[in-house]
């Protein structure tokens, strides 16, 4: 089924405006809910409403060349701690769903070699709506796109001031996945169900897994009782010229290396890094 996805900052006053590049959408509610018993009674005598009443929604999407087209970092320049909201319109052929009060929970963004950028978003939401009206026929559900070119790394390099890390300038760099998860806390007032603001928890870490070839011996020493900090830089190209583009992230710790081969496959060596949020609150965004 064809459908468009529109968002806007909900403290903006300007209309919400399309989405490119939107792979995939989905969305559920799940009521919270405390059931009730009476003593000397068996089973569920009534159940009631908790407060923090929340729609989940999931947006999957492929990065331009020009990086202009992220849905989270589109609209709003507060980065990943900010307490700013959204509001998302729906639009299929049946009909039309409102989700407000959107605050990100998750971020993922996938650079593989060869193939286009990946990015992932979780949203917690206060609340939903359906509506037949406010849809799109078969003649507007295929408008003319700004989506240009897919970001598309053709190689992509690591290297870092960690002694314990790996610099892979010499090493076929495979796969490298930025993941952001946001614990939030709900503030509700007394008598509400929806929660008035979603606090992030600013000792958030955000993770880097990259997966390379393995094609030398390298041996890496895990064993520091206090782990080191030093700073990645992540380059890659998004077309076949030698212009590189990269991203800077700062105070990072090796945690783990796994090694693993496959019948008719390459050894792959795969290293998860974590990294300190509050100093790379906004390194996405550029």
């Amino acid at each position: 089924m064809y459908t468009q996805v529109l968002c806007k900052n909900a403290a903006s006053i300007s209309s919400a405006e399309l989405l490119n590049g939107i792979q995939s959408v989905s969305f559920d509610t799940e009521k919270q809910i405390t059931e009730l018993n009476k003593l000397g009674k068996f089973g569920t005598q009534d159940r009631i409403l908790n407060s923090n009443q929340t729609t989940n929604l999931n947006i999957d999407f492929i990065l331009d060349d020009q990086k202009s087209n992220d849905p989270f970092f589109k609209f709003t320049n507060n980065g990943f701690l900010s307490i700013d909201k959204f509001n998302f319109l729906i639009k299929d052929l049946a009909g039309s769903t409102s989700i407000n009060g959107a605050y990100l929970t998750n971020y993922s963004l996938q650079l593989t070699a060869g193939e286009p950028a990946i990015g992932q978003l979780q949203y917690q939401a206060d609340t939903i709506s359906y509506s037949e009206s406010g849809g799109i026929s078969l003649v507007q559900s295929i408008p003319a796109s700004n989506f240009g070119d897919a970001l598309n790394p053709k190689r992509i390099y690591l290297t870092t001031t960690l002694s314990e890390g790996v610099d892979t300038a010499s090493f076929p760099v495979q796969s490298i996945n930025v993941g952001v998860p946001l614990n939030r806390t709900p503030v509700t007032r007394v008598g509400q169900r929806t929660p008035q603001f979603r606090y992030p928890d600013p000792n958030t870490n955000g993770t880097i897994d990259i997966s390379i070839t393995k094609n030398q011996v390298k041996e890496i020493d895990l064993s520091s009782l206090v782990l080191e900090k030093g700073n990645l830089v992540i380059q890659f190209n998004a077309s076949d010229d030698d212009n590189f583009e990269q991203y800077t992230f700062s105070n990072c710790s090796l945690i783990s290396v796994t090694e693993g081969t496959s019948l008719d496959g390459n050894t792959t060596i795969d290293f998860n890094y974590s990294f300190n949020l509050k100093d790379n609150n906004n390194i996405l965004n550029v």
